[in-house]
């Protein structure tokens, strides 16, 4: 189901048949194929989910008011091509959104070089919300006394979530249509009632950057002004003090529904060198978002055969790699030199070959 808020921004949330879970596309190489989520219930808290490169596409698109569950399933193509995008679908638990403490989903991500995902550094992009006054956030169907999805008062089949990042990541934030920020530089309205809620996206995924997600549920919240916290499930299993539940480790956390296989965002092979670029540029060791072992460099928007030379500013050749590819557009340097000896900081210029056309340009490394 698509939503339009007011100032026609898309929160993305479709919503597709359980009928259809599995869907094959065999076109679409360089996207993996959406998963199939028809298993049985996991155990709550854990959430199955997958996610591919690509934008999903089910009959919503074309009937964004209509109530999911009654579509005829996945348009053709089902995944679009499209880069810096991933879709990350999920299976919802009608159990769990029966309970009086749900207060809805909360998805994370994170992106870095290493191959193992560093949670602590996930950032919250989305939240599916049932709290008061968080109606925008919530924009499928509800769980009824008799554990029914139902929507606009008819039963529906729409157990499975699908989340489009970037065009759909972000956060709701209130803001003022008109302020004084000259007489009032707290930038409060003008006049009551005076704002709008705007979509506030962080930056997509990056092609070739490895990325994971994971989805935990929120609390409902318990005070007035909400504290918006993961649900709290003791693991009296594995805990100390199981007699006394509020000590023990939380469950609901972000490594439990953490994927298994990151996703690689793509566009796919390009023919046009003049695209080809490196990121990040400049390299810095000392980026956050960059693994304190495994440090590297992408060259992104290649075509699917090419050979490239890396060269320090005075000519002498320090690397060469051969990228030989049909599905992915880029290919990672490990900043190391022939002998296999980290490169220092400095600026290096790097030569594209394919066929009979070639490319150059430079970046800078920052140790």
């Amino acid at each position: 189901m698509t939503f339009e808020p007011r100032g026609g921004l898309r929160t993305g949330a479709r919503l597709v048949l359980g009928l259809f879970f599995s869907v094959v596309v065999p076109h679409l190489a360089h996207a993996q194929e959406p998963c199939d989520l028809t298993g049985p219930a996991a155990v709550f808290p854990r959430i199955p989910l997958c996610a591919f490169a690509g934008a999903y596409r089910d009959s919503s698109i074309v009937a964004p008011n209509r109530c999911v569950g009654s579509f005829t399933g996945p348009m053709t193509p089902a995944v679009e091509e499209r880069a810096r995008t991933i879709s990350l679908r999920f299976r919802r638990d009608r159990r769990v959104e029966a309970r009086p403490d749900f207060g809805g989903y909360r998805i994370y991500r994170v992106q870095n070089y290493s191959s193992v995902a560093d949670t602590s550094r996930m950032v919250l992009i989305r939240r599916y919300s049932r709290q008061p006054g968080d109606e925008i956030m919530w924009n499928f169907s509800v769980v009824d006394t008799s554990l029914n999805f139902r929507c606009k008062n008819t039963i529906v089949n729409d157990s499975i979530v699908t989340f489009i990042d970037s065009d759909s990541t972000g956060y709701y934030a209130r803001v003022c249509r008109r302020r004084d920020p000259q007489n009032d530089p707290d930038g409060r309205c003008l006049s009551p009632g005076d704002s709008v809620l705007i979509l506030k996206a962080p930056p997509g995924p990056h092609d070739g950057f490895r990325t994971w997600y994971t989805i935990t549920y929120e609390a409902k919240n318990s005070v007035p002004d909400g504290t918006y916290s993961d649900l709290f499930i003791p693991d009296t299993l594995h805990c100390a003090t199981p007699q006394t539940p509020q000590l023990c480790p939380n469950l609901n956390n972000r490594l439990l529904n953490l994927m298994a296989e990151p996703v690689e965002p793509t566009a796919g092979p390009t023919a046009n060198l003049e695209r080809v670029i490196v990121v990040p540029n400049p390299f810095r060791a000392s980026a956050p978002w960059d693994s304190p072992v495994n440090h590297e460099v992408h060259f992104l928007n290649l075509p699917s055969d090419a050979r490239i030379k890396i060269y320090t500013v005075n000519g002498d050749l320090v690397a060469e790699l051969a990228h030989t590819d049909k599905i992915r557009d880029f290919e990672r340097w490990d900043l190391k030199n022939a002998s296999g000896q980290d490169v220092s900081s400095g600026i290096y210029l790097y030569r594209v070959e394919a066929s009979t056309f070639t490319f150059q340009d430079r970046f800078i490394v920052i140790r």
